[in-house]
């Protein structure tokens, strides 16, 4: 009489033949018919599967929060050419007084200068321009977060211990220090400053004085940054968008993170200059820094706004970041 092997046993149910391969010696079959090993197989494929999906559906979504960032950047760059047709100036990067040491000081950013532009009008309202911005008879108009500042990669809700923070991520950037291009050994320019200023400079790397006209953008609108990145603060963020040690220097919270802080404003200092030579996207803390994988939004004197990456040539940057230096931007960008 023949005898069957395991493998080439059938029972049969129900008028069917189902197989019972059992694939490991001592492996028991579950009732529907799954061995342990078939269970094991089906998971291990949907794992893959799930690992090849889910970069694709992280990468979806940044898509479209970069999209948002430059629609926000787009509102911003209305509200300042709303103010440019009002005032026939593009408005400050920020506002300052003469202190009684017979210093001068900042008093409000250009962000607060927009309020109204950005369908703020009763915080616009509400601010006492002869007072400081973090007053305490500002704090009424200061003390809200204001959606269109806020880029959607960046975290949301950025408040410190008991401190809360009213923060920005879009800012002014006003000047490359001779520092800056030193390192990085840029050609020399008549000057070096962006379209939009302070109300007020006495530094000699200024070679222009606000109140700036729309015909002193010699270089054109459509060739001249106007307003940039600056993201994540008061959090400290480095290359990668990676969380730096919050008590290393600078510590963590970083200073001049609210919107209406005009230090939250900045020039471009030899530190922002990393060893590769990358010069933004090195760190938040006072530079041009962005969380979208691999560069940066950047707003135009057009009212444009458009990514490029953190790998830019630097003396094309250069020649974006300047608007009177008789630069001729390369095609393509």
């Amino acid at each position: 009489m023949k005898i069957e092997t395991r493998r080439d046993f059938r029972w049969r149910k129900s008028g069917r033949f189902r197989s019972l391969d059992v694939f490991l010696s001592g492996s028991r079959v579950s009732g529907d018919g799954f061995t342990l090993v078939e269970l094991l197989v089906v998971i291990a494929i949907v794992a893959i599967l799930l690992g090849l999906l889910l970069p694709a559906v992280q990468a979806a979504r940044e898509t479209v929060r970069r999209t948002t960032c430059v629609s926000r950047m787009r509102q911003i760059g209305l509200a300042i050419h709303s103010y440019l047709d009002v005032n026939g100036v593009f408005p400050p990067t920020k506002t300052t007084y003469v202190a009684p040491n017979g210093k001068r000081r900042d008093r409000h950013n250009v962000l607060t200068i927009l309020l109204p532009f950005v369908e703020e009008s009763a915080a616009y309202s509400a601010v006492d321009w002869t007072a400081t911005w973090s007053a305490a008879v500002n704090r009424e108009a200061t003390e809200k977060r204001i959606p269109v500042f806020l880029c959607p990669t960046a975290p949301g809700d950025r408040d410190f211990g008991t401190k809360k923070y009213y923060p920005t991520d879009y800012a002014s950037c006003y000047l490359i220090r001779r520092g800056v291009r030193m390192k990085l050994g840029l050609r020399e320019r008549s000057e070096w400053t962006s379209v939009l200023l302070p109300d007020f400079s006495n530094s000699s790397e200024f070679s222009r004085r606000a109140p700036v006209y729309s015909s002193a953008v010699s270089d054109g609108l459509s060739s001249s940054f106007l307003f940039f990145e600056a993201s994540g603060r008061p959090y400290k963020f480095l290359r990668g968008g990676r969380r730096g040690d919050p008590n290393a220097t600078p510590k963590e919270p970083l200073l001049n993170s609210d919107w209406a802080d005009p230090g939250s404003g900045f020039v471009m200092d030899a530190s922002v200059v990393a060893e590769d030579g990358r010069f933004f996207n090195n760190a938040n803390n006072n530079e041009i820094f962005s969380l979208h994988p691999g560069g940066a939004n950047f707003l135009y004197a057009d009212g444009s706004a458009r990514f490029h990456s953190d790998s830019i040539d630097a003396e094309t940057f250069a020649a974006l970041f300047t608007c009177a230096a008789g630069d001729v931007v390369p095609s393509g960008l």
